[in-house]
């Protein structure tokens, strides 16, 4: 896809649905049960959502879960979806046209990492892509992530975990009405990059830099565009895929855009579990052998989690996958953690060599000194009439002691030497 040049054009209005998913991995420690977070969500203020809107999103759910991640992965049960309830976001002060629902699903992986996946459902608005860049903005205290987390917070807390989320990645989900793919990419393909970027700048991009973007395209279908980079991800429709009117009306995503979805939350906890390991691994080091032992086969078995948090190889899945673990910094976080993990070993090995040498020094000690004790038990009888054996006695213990002091003084030098 190749585009003259960088422009935004604002010349021309283009009428779309424009939805965002906002995702947080959070690390709460342990695995909360259904009750606690249930609790949490009352606490919280949520309002529930409705039997109808609970069935239509799980058959979404299911139908998309098998596909992408096959039934293998959806049998083994690492993945548990709690659907929350909706967050009432009051109107915000500085636009006052931002999105103010805020649906809340919790998935929670059986390693402890969890991800709060925030459906933001869209109305339909003329496209605005450097509205959209301010909104999906986390360090803006007005913008709908901000007031989010803020609800969130108290929830978070409740289920083990802190005030702080591990990794922000909002995924923009755009349907546009009653025009094709191409009014958008001919006229807005600035526009389509500084949404990836969350680019607030209103300097012109380089045509360049533009095509490059648009090129790591994975979604196959006509009429539509999925992108993912470092600080966010996009899945763009035109008319091809009439789904802007389904989207209004029940307020879920897109079918066409939950395979993506689906896909980075996978991502996103692949890269919580390995964070959560290398921390463990990096906060303390046992000084026991046991110790060690313990936190290799700790570390072990989150390794075999994160293993098992893999997707289905699938067109999609592969190439989504293979670029999300490097714009995502997975791949080098998982090359830390076994830098990490080969320390142990080492260490491992060190303290069984030190272990080793001890015993083998103490043993040299016991049999030594016995030994000794013996030859002057030996001498001492010779020497002393059979009437006196407590002279003997003191004779073979006076030896042994003596013995072992001695040979102690010298291996201990010896093993003190460089």
């Amino acid at each position: 896809m190749t585009v003259a040049a960088g422009v935004h054009d604002v010349s021309t209005t283009l009428q779309a649905v424009a939805s965002f998913a906002l995702l947080f991995t959070v690390s709460p420690g342990s695995r909360a049960g259904p009750a606690k977070v249930a609790a949490a969500a009352k606490a919280a203020g949520l309002a529930e959502f409705s039997a109808a809107e609970l069935a239509a999103y799980q058959a979404l759910r299911d139908e998309t879960e098998l596909h992408v991640l096959g039934s293998a992965f959806v049998k083994a049960g690492r993945l548990t979806q709690l659907p929350m309830g909706r967050i009432a976001l009051a109107p915000s002060v500085s636009d006052p046209q931002a999105p103010q629902a805020a649906d809340v699903r919790l998935f929670m992986h059986v390693s402890g990492a969890a991800l709060w996946e925030v459906w933001l459902p869209g109305q339909p608005r003329n496209f605005d892509a450097q509205r959209w860049v301010s909104w999906l903005d986390d360090q803006a205290g007005d913008s709908p992530p901000c007031r989010v987390w803020r609800a969130l917070q108290p929830m978070n807390r409740a289920i083990g975990g802190s005030d702080a989320y591990l990794q922000y990645l909002p995924c923009s989900v755009v349907r546009l009405l009653a025009q094709p793919l191409t009014a958008l990419t001919e006229r807005h393909a600035a526009d389509i990059v500084s949404l990836l970027w969350r680019d607030r700048s209103t300097r012109t991009l380089k045509p360049e830099v533009i095509n490059t973007e648009l090129k790591r395209d994975y979604c196959a279908r006509e009429g539509g565009i999925t992108l993912l980079g470092r600080r966010a991800a996009l899945d763009i429709h035109g008319s091809e895929d009439d789904a802007a009117a389904a989207t209004v009306a029940t307020g879920l995503p897109p079918r066409s855009a939950v395979p993506f979805l689906v896909t980075l939350e996978l991502l996103l906890i692949e890269r919580a579990v390995l964070l959560q390991l290398y921390e463990r691994l990096a906060q303390s080091t046992p000084a026991s052998i046991e110790g060690l032992l313990q936190l290799k086969q700790q570390v072990t078995d989150g390794l075999e989690e994160y293993y098992g948090a893999t997707l289905a190889v699938t067109r999609f899945g592969d190439a989504v996958a293979e670029d999300g673990e490097r714009l995502l910094g997975i791949v080098e976080l998982y090359d830390a953690l076994m830098d990490r993990l080969e320390a142990v070993s080492f260490a491992l090995t060190t303290r069984y060599q030190q272990r080793m040498t001890e015993m083998q020094f103490w043993l040299t000690v016991v049999f030594g000194a016995t030994e000794i004790g013996f030859i002057a038990a030996s001498i001492a009888a010779w020497h002393y009439p059979r009437s006196e054996l407590g002279a003997v006695l003191a004779w073979t213990v006076g030896a042994s002691v003596v013995s072992a002091g001695v040979l102690v003084a010298l291996l201990r030098r010896r093993m003190d030497k460089p």
